[in-house]
């Protein structure tokens, strides 16, 4: 048995660890630009105040050192997630002092206090945008306690100029962070929604999303008064493939079949993997006549096929045809009509065609 570090061993014990890395550097990027340009908005109001300088070094290290620290140290702790997010509220936490450092300037403060507000909401939600909030005051009452009481709200006209850069870069940059996760979003979305729609092994529709086709091929037929088939296949001897081939070489089978169907239907048939085996066609504005002619060519190319000595599908098939007919009470009555006209057709011999009733038993 290979030996795991104590990483591996914790990812294996808790699926949380590790994650969180993308949304460490969408944090990262964000804290670089926003914290550098609100670094000068700071700095204009410290520089007319003539501050100390244990207060600039302090400054210049939130500004331009703490984005890389905090990117590093999230990205190598065991819980990426968990650890930005108390970065966050460090972040939060320093807000609140510069607050109390610039005396309350209004516009500073204002545009920091929403800057990092704006990050909470997006990385927590409410939850974190209120422990946000209490990370603030707290700074705030830490900033009073060490550098005493000062209110001096008015904003000065150099300060004004400074600050209009991050009124326009942070929004900026917020709204392309945030429109490229919702690109994302919506593509995973689609891939999602695909992959539900696909049987795994044969890239067909699968059972459920082909029902649910038919269902819509039905009702067109029953409300728009449109002509549709639906055949249903069975590979001939399967199992012996399986049991003397094993089951690779039937899911090779399976996989062989189901491009025969592609390649040899029209683009226009709806094909799915109902099960096993067994193959669904729907025929959409198809006559039986048409349906019997398609199907008939198939059934000879596919007996072709399994007759070569390389053959990926040494199997012929079964099918069942029905057309649709008013007499036909719901689809589900449809698919049991051409199911039993399939297994008549075995029943039968195999490798042929039957044609179901033009209406259920």
């Amino acid at each position: 048995m290979p030996f795991l570090t104590d990483h591996t061993r914790s990812v294996a014990i808790n699926p949380l660890a590790g994650k969180g890395r993308r949304f460490v550097q969408r944090v990262y990027k964000l804290r670089t630009i926003g914290l550098g340009v609100g670094f000068f908005c700071v700095a204009s109001v410290l520089w007319g105040m003539h501050s100390s300088r244990a207060l600039w070094l302090l400054l210049v290290f939130h500004g331009f050192i703490w984005p890389h620290l905090a990117c590093r140290t999230a990205l190598n702790n065991l819980y990426p997630y968990r650890r930005e997010r108390l970065n966050l509220m460090f972040d939060a936490l320093l807000g609140g002092f510069w607050v109390v450092a610039m005396q309350f300037n209004v516009l500073p403060s204002t545009l920091i206090l929403t800057m990092l507000s704006m990050n909470d909401v997006a990385a927590g939600g409410p939850r974190l945008f209120i422990r946000g909030l209490v990370a603030h005051v707290l700074g705030a009452a830490i900033g009073i306690v060490l550098l005493g009481w000062g209110f001096a709200p008015q904003s000065q006209m150099q300060t004004i100029l400074i600050c209009l850069p991050f009124l326009v870069f942070y929004p900026l940059a917020l709204g392309s962070t945030t429109y490229k996760m919702a690109q994302q979003l919506a593509q995973r979305s689609k891939e999602l929604e695909q992959l539900s729609r696909i049987d795994g092994l044969t890239n067909l529709l699968n059972r459920r999303y082909w029902e649910t086709r038919l269902a819509e091929a039905f009702h067109h037929c029953q409300h728009e008064g449109r002509q549709a088939c639906l055949a249903l296949l069975d590979l001939d001897h399967f199992k012996m493939v399986n049991d003397t081939r094993g089951h690779v070489a039937g899911d090779a089978a399976l996989q062989s079949f189901a491009r025969m169907l592609e390649s040899l239907l029209r683009k226009t048939d709806i094909i799915g993997r109902y099960g096993g085996e067994e193959f669904g066609v729907i025929l959409i504005d198809t006559t039986l006549d048409e349906a019997t002619h398609i199907v008939t060519r198939l059934v000879e190319a596919i007996r072709d096929h399994a007759a070569q000595a390389d053959s990926l599908c040494p199997c012929t098939t079964s099918v069942g045809i029905s057309a649709y007919t008013p007499a036909v009470g719901s689809y589900h009555d449809w698919l049991l009509e051409v199911d039993r006209a399939m297994y008549r057709a075995k029943d039968e011999g195999r490798d042929r065609i039957v044609i179901a009733a033009t209406a259920p038993d």
